[in-house]
């Protein structure tokens, strides 16, 4: 992972790009004046001069920075072992319930004071990626959770194993931080799943609003009363 490019990417500079594009349209709109006699050989000079210099301003700058592909390769660098070695710490192999389903929520980390940058799907990233996924056994649930930051070399593992005589209940509330861009304000909603103990203490982990996520909380509430019986 190139964190230096990584850290271009979500910085989002663009003085430079601006610099080397507006010498290549000078440069263009030179080369397609009309030239007089006099100075006609000056302008070329300047046409190219300026075609070739905000070329290489723009291309060095842009190979200088990731972009969304990159950042995506990124992501799957960082978690290629995550799933691997959540099932043998937990030794899940086996112990998983067949009768519902494990769930994974994912997504890019809000919160104060992180990047934002939106990607051409619309998308807003930050720079931490977080991963977390539940897995449903007989005594409890075991949840392997990662962030990531795309910045450096840096990572938290947030793991838990909650047995369910200790879950109070599961629930998801409706959140938003407001970012601010210049005089601007960006509004990022996404949701947060809890996971409340009855000791007060909770899990929880950010996520994108969907049916599996629903369902999930649906899920630990059901298996956590039936244990209950």
């Amino acid at each position: 992972m190139d964190y230096k490019k990584n850290y271009r990417y979500f910085e989002n500079k663009k003085l430079l790009l601006y610099v080397g594009a507006g010498l290549l349209i000078l440069g263009v709109i030179l080369w397609i004046l009309p030239r007089s006699r006099d100075y006609g050989f000056i302008i070329y000079i300047l046409s190219v001069l300026s075609i070739l210099s905000g070329g290489v301003i723009f291309v060095v700058t842009l190979s200088m920075r990731a972009n969304d592909k990159k950042i995506d390769e990124s992501v799957e660098t960082a978690f290629s072992r995550f799933e691997d070695e959540t099932l043998e710490r937990y030794d899940l192999y086996e112990r998983q319930l067949h009768y519902v389903e494990s769930a994974v929520i994912e997504g890019y980390k809000y919160f104060e004071g992180s990047f934002l940058r939106r990607d051409r799907e619309g998308r807003y990233r930050t720079e931490i990626y977080a991963r977390t996924h539940v897995y449903f056994v007989e005594e409890g649930l075991c949840i392997g959770s990662r962030e990531v930051s795309l910045i450096e070399d840096r990572q938290t593992d947030k793991s838990e194993d909650i047995p369910y005589s200790t879950v109070d209940r599961a629930y998801l509330t409706d959140d938003e931080l407001i970012y601010k861009k210049g005089k601007k304000t960006v509004p990022v909603r996404y949701q947060t799943l809890h996971i409340l103990k009855t000791d007060g203490s909770e899990f929880s982990a950010q996520a994108h609003s969907s049916q599996a996520l629903d369902k999930l909380v649906s899920d630990i509430n059901h298996i956590k009363e039936r244990k209950a019986k």
